[in-house]
């Protein structure tokens, strides 16, 4: 589907990418004879999707369309104009419009039939009928994809956001409880070499807090991709953890230390 259509404004600010101008069904083969649905929403009218290149060659183009109307009904309910040409192929122009509505689409489908030379009989209206509405449904398909992958990159970009601000924060606290950790650490060296003090862990506290804040400043993450940031924020999950038990495990030994020696 080489066509494409120019985005709406809505499709852009959703980062949509440019739907295809039409979308066809599966061949249906029968005796010889081939069926294709073509639907087009919006940007070929039924002349041109009839006019396409690839169905050139085709026997019949049978068309049903379905527009909305520039009138209101009574009750402020949209109106809609459907027509069909049958191209030759006698009752089926009908056939494909009646699909169109039933359908509830606007547009048009085209169903192209290229003749193998065998009488097919009523049986040629069903697959006519199929053709037209696997047509649509490749639309319906199309978009339900599109608004799956909106919704995911907005949500990935929102996860993205969260991760890159958690990480500053984390990379703060990090800094914070490696000074707290070294501190405490190097009391209990000197408990161990000197005796015995009394620990202010308050004082530790506000000591780390103090020489965190005049660090270098906080990373840039924005620019990272989201496998990235979820690795990082793992990692930086296990350096808390490994920091805090260093901490308690510092603490617990001065508290001995000094219970020890009193």
């Amino acid at each position: 589907m080489s066509s494409k259509r120019k985005l709406s404004d809505a499709d852009e600010k959703d980062g949509g990418e440019e739907e295809p101008a039409f979308f066809r069904s599966a061949p249906i083969e029968d005796r010889q004879s081939t069926f294709i649905g073509f639907y087009s929403p919006s940007a070929l009218k039924p002349k041109e999707l009839q006019a396409l290149a690839e169905l050139k060659t085709a026997d019949h183009k049978i068309v049903g369309w379905r527009r909305e109307s520039n009138q209101q009904s009574i009750g402020k309910s949209k109106l809609y104009i459907t027509g069909s040409d049958d191209d030759g192929e006698k009752y089926a122009g009908k056939k494909v419009e009646k699909v169109v509505e039933a359908c509830q689409a606007t547009g048009s489908v085209v169903v192209a039939r290229w003749w193998g030379g065998i009488m097919l009989g009523p049986v040629r209206f069903t697959h006519i009928e199929t053709a037209a509405r696997d047509s649509i449904r490749a639309w319906e398909d199309y978009r339900a994809e599109a608004t799956a992958k909106r919704r995911k990159k907005a949500g990935d970009e929102e996860e993205r956001a969260r991760l890159a601000k958690a990480l500053v924060d984390r990379d703060v606290s990090i800094d914070v409880l490696r000074k707290l950790a070294a501190d405490k650490e190097e009391r209990l060296k000197f408990m161990q070499e000197n005796g015995p003090e009394v620990p202010d862990a308050g004082k530790d506290i506000k000591q780390a807090s103090a020489s965190a804040s005049s660090t270098k400043p906080p990373t840039d993450y924005t620019s990272l991709p989201l496998d990235r940031l979820r690795a990082l924020d793992k990692a930086r999950d296990a350096t808390l953890s490994f920091l805090l038990k260093r901490i308690d495990k510092a603490d617990v030994e001065l508290k001995t230390g000094a219970l020890g020696a009193s």
